[in-house]
């Protein structure tokens, strides 16, 4: 079931942190890249799969500290809660 949220213009600004040359990087860049792709720039709405949300929470928890949990942390904690979870 899709998952709609707005990112504001400082959670855009991270989200487009991510080159988008090192989306055949795959795994964290990957998902980045491919969000950057799907978020309307000019409302900041995104549309995310059940699968994104699951990459988001795994990425943001699951692997070793790389600098992209807090990034996904500040892009999606508003949204999903600190968990990233997406449930209430």
């Amino acid at each position: 079931m899709p998952h709609t949220i707005t990112l504001n213009a400082s959670e855009m600004r991270i989200l487009f942190r991510q080159d988008p040359r090192t989306e055949s990087d795959g795994g964290y860049q990957g998902l980045l890249v491919g969000l950057q792709g799907k978020i309307d720039q000019s409302s900041g709405e995104l549309i995310l799969s059940d699968q994104e949300l699951e990459q988001i929470r795994r990425y943001a928890f699951v692997y070793g500290n790389g600098g992209w949990e807090e990034r996904l942390k500040d892009i999606f904690s508003r949204h999903l809660g600190a968990d990233l979870t997406g449930r209430s």
